[in-house]
């Protein structure tokens, strides 16, 4: 094993790919090379990368997750140029990065949420689309939303890095439906998905600048759209029906008829 204080980077990222995992003793030492100075620079960044590209779905010690999740977001919101927020060029960079493999494994997913629920301010749109598909992707593939997923999107939707902020915009909205739609009468969901998935939508439309606790004609065309688009009014689309029939002051005409009909 190369002396880790003093290998380059390069040398470093070999001998720790040698045997294709990152033990317990690698994470130690990993960990005190790129804090060395407090600071994750692009170099270091690099290296922490190929890393983990190299051992994707590997039995890793669980430490290595943990600190790739940490240091890249360090990287990203504790620079001197743009602290709190990712920029144009962060931005650019960890999707290039991440999508070098081919694939958004478990530890960059569980990267990409974690600096969504921790930047201060909203990130750039290619950015937070590139959250939202990869969230999306990852949520579906079994067809279940477990309640580890749920609390991932609460971070996603809710926190200040995505797109509308801590509010719920419509790419956001949109993905939410999407994932209803996509596990549509699937058993095996957890309690708190309906839940999320009505407030999530009602916050969309009835917290909004333009007509708060009110349904609009657009926001109205917008949900009828959305839940008949496939061609079924589930029983997570029939609660939200409820949930803005109980709390919005006023609903477009269509949208009311529409809730009349499905929730009596």
């Amino acid at each position: 094993m190369v002396d880790h204080m003093t290998a380059t980077l390069e040398e470093l990222a070999s001998a720790i790919l040698e045997d294709g995992i990152v033990d317990a003793d690698e994470v130690a030492q990993i960990r005190e090379r790129v804090y060395d100075d407090g600071i994750i620079d692009r170099e270091e960044a690099d290296f922490l990368f190929t890393v983990n590209d190299g051992v994707s779905g590997k039995d890793n010690d669980p430490g290595w997750a943990d600190l790739f999740v940490e240091a890249i977001t360090d990287h990203v919101l504790k620079d001197d140029e743009s602290p709190g927020i990712i920029d144009e060029d962060e931005a650019g960079y960890l999707i290039e990065k991440i999508k070098g493999d081919g694939q958004v494994d478990a530890t960059e997913l569980a990267l990409l949420v974690n600096i969504s629920a921790n930047a201060t301010g909203e990130s750039p749109k290619t950015f937070t689309d590139f959250v939202l598909d990869s969230v999306k992707t990852t949520v579906i593939a079994d067809g279940i939303v477990d309640e580890d997923e749920v609390e991932m999107l609460k971070k996603v939707v809710y926190g200040l890095g995505g797109g509308g902020g801590s509010d719920v915009d419509r790419a956001e909205a949109d993905m939410v439906f999407d994932i209803n739609d996509a596990t549509t009468n699937n058993e095996g969901h957890a309690a708190s998905w309906q839940g999320f998935f009505v407030e999530a939508i009602a916050k969309h439309v009835l917290e909004d600048e333009t007509s708060p606790n009110e349904i609009d004609e657009e926001e109205g065309d917008w949900l009828i759209s959305r839940i008949e688009g496939d061609g079924t009014y589930d029983t997570n689309e029939t609660a939200l029906l409820r949930h803005i029939k109980e709390n919005a002051k006023t609903i477009s005409d269509k949208l009311k008829f529409k809730i009349e009909m499905f929730t009596d």
